[in-house]
Parts: structure tokens; sequence; C-alpha cells
């Protein structure tokens, strides 16, 4: 294996975070996805990684230097669903913190919609010893998909004036951050739903009507390449692409951890 930074993938998805994480220079060395079609996408790209299916049960993770996730949000998101059938859905920070107890890695990084237990998540890291950055992103320069998320970094105590300093962003206080890609006309915010005629989902005119976009654009406003979903049916890529982490903007925080870190220091 390369002498390169190592991270573990929790609540992989489609690899939205593993893609922007080794273009910044990092080596995958497991993932955790319970989703069996996610998984599929996850076996084309890392066919050599090692991965689990259940993050709610003990499994065997190697030590790393960073751990991501993307925890699934309905619990918090605006567009959340809750049924008679289902239920609340589950909030499953809980398993995410720790997983960050056992393994201690150097670097934490959690991506999810903005929400007001942001907080709590950085207070629990913050017991842990790591100090906390949670940096408001937006992909809209960077995909034109008008997604805006929060990440919270947890760094190493002694490397986080470097970190801080090495952030495109204006900081706000507070220890939160606000990056330069501001809300602007871009196509919104990708959502699940594969042809639904709804406001809150966006439309193409194509100089002959108005249609919804279709899985090679779904596939780009989420900054994937061209054929990261094969043949996987429109309603399959829709679903993924609406819940996935944009790979562009974890690699400029990527570059940045990089350039903070070196290897060889004691965990906290």
């Amino acid at each position: 294996m390369p002498a390169l930074m190592t991270f573990g993938s929790l609540f992989a998805g489609v690899g939205g975070f593993d893609l922007g994480l080794e273009r910044s220079g990092m080596y995958c060395s497991w993932q955790v996805e319970k989703d069996n079609q996610c998984q599929k996408v996850l076996s084309w790209h890392w066919p050599n990684v090692k991965r689990f299916k259940d993050v709610t049960v003990e499994n065997d993770y190697a030590a790393v230097d960073l751990i991501c996730g993307g925890d699934p949000c309905p619990c918090r998101s605006r567009a959340r669903w809750i049924t008679k059938r289902t239920g609340n859905p589950a909030d499953l920070a809980g398993y995410f913190l720790a997983v960050v107890a056992g393994v201690r890695p150097r670097w934490v990084l959690r991506e999810n919609v903005p929400a007001s237990d942001d907080k709590d998540f950085a207070a629990c890291l913050e017991y842990f010893g790591y100090r906390m950055v949670i940096i408001e992103t937006n992909s809209a320069a960077l995909t034109a998909q008008n997604r805006e998320r929060d990440i919270v970094v947890g760094c190493p105590q002694e490397k986080y004036g470097k970190f801080i300093a090495s952030l495109p962003i204006e900081k706000s206080g507070h220890r939160y951050t606000e990056t330069k890609y501001q809300k602007t006309a871009a196509y919104p915010v990708l959502t699940t739903h594969s042809c639904r005629w709804d406001a809150r989902d966006g439309y193409i005119f194509d100089g002959t009507g108005i249609r919804v976009a279709d899985s090679e654009e779904r596939c780009q406003l989420a900054g994937f390449p061209l054929g990261w979903f094969r043949d996987l049916s429109k309603t399959s890529v829709a679903r993924m692409t609406g819940n996935a982490v944009v790979p562009q903007v974890v690699e400029i925080i990527g570059r940045c951890i990089l350039q903070a870190d070196s290897l060889g220091k004691e965990r906290p």
C-alpha cells in the first residue's frame, strides 16, 4: 500500500467522499455501506477495498488517519419522510461517533444537511479531544448544483491553526466558517425523484420542451464522471445522486487537511 494518508468511509453511498479524498491524495482503506445497489457501485470503482455492510454491528476496522461519512439525513432534513409504515427514520450519528471512538483517527469529516444538531455532533468530537470546524458549503460554483451542506471537521489539536489558515473561506465566528461558494443561479439541489413534477425539482428546456434531468445530467450535477453508474436505471441514479456527497467539495477540504497534516503524530 502506498505511504499515503489513509481513510475509512462510513455510509459510503456511491463514493462521493471516497472519490474526493482520493483525488486530494489519500488512500481508501475500508468502506461501510448497507444499500445493495450502492455496494455494487462501490465494487465497480474500488474492487480491492474491504467493505462492511452494517455500521450498527462490531466490525474489524483497520486503523486509519481519517474517518469520513454522510450519515442518513431524513431525521433532520426538511424533506424528511415519516409514514405509518416506516415510523420515524433512524438517526445513525451515534454509530458514527462510536466508530470514531473505537478507531481514534487523527481527522474526522462528517457531511449532512444544515441542522442545529451539528453542534451536538461537534461537542461529542470535542469531548474525544478534537478541535472543531463547521464548514457551510455549496457546490453551485463547482458542479452547477445548488447543494448546501455542512461539513463538520474534527482536527488534531496541534493542526487546528494550520487547517484554518489553509481553507479558502471567511471565518464567521463560533467555530463556523463559510465557503466563498454562495447560493447562485444554478440547478436546484438534486432530489431522489427521477420524474416528479414539483417546485422543489429542477427542469431543463432543451429547445423542444421542458423536461427533468436525465441520468447523465444528474451524474454531472452530482460531480461524478460520466459512466459512474453504468447501466443502472434512471430511478436508481436519481436516488443515488440525490443522496450523494459532491466529490469536488470534499477534494478541496481534503487538500487542506493534507496541507495542514503530517503523518506519524500521536492520535488524539
